[in-house]
């Protein structure tokens, strides 16, 4: 098991995964939150672990009970693990693409038009 992979995923469903299942965001964080939280039933210990990192994210040990439940399950389960993986690697991928000043766009709801940009010189006319 990657531990290093294991605690990554722990700290971004503490930190982010309310705020990504409060905005019903289909980003890539909300993706990974939605997959754990798949998996880890409200009333099981597992999902006890998820609510309370979720509710008090800089609270360590509800972190470290969550990634021992998740180190767990994806030893358990090859499949789980898979997603889990595949999960975190387009979030990471997304992370990296904006630490480095690329362009991402996300744009989630309906509208009748959309503009997105970076870098505009000069006029701009609608």
């Amino acid at each position: 098991m990657d531990d290093q992979l294991v605690l990554a995923v722990t700290t971004t469903l503490a930190s982010k995964g309310a705020e990504a299942l409060v905005s019903g965001a289909r980003s890539a964080t909300g993706t990974l939150v939605r997959l754990v939280r798949g998996r880890f039933c409200s009333g099981t210990r597992e999902g006890d672990a998820l609510t309370a990192a979720m509710a008090h994210p800089d609270d360590r040990s509800l972190q470290a009970a969550l990634a021992s439940f998740l180190a767990s399950e994806m030893s358990r389960d090859p499949t789980f693990d898979a997603a889990v993986r595949a999960a975190w690697h387009r979030l990471s991928n997304q992370i990296d693409n904006s630490s480095r000043h690329n362009v991402v766009n996300n744009f989630n709801g309906t509208a009748e038009r959309v503009v997105q940009a970076r870098d505009i010189k000069g006029d701009v006319v609608f």
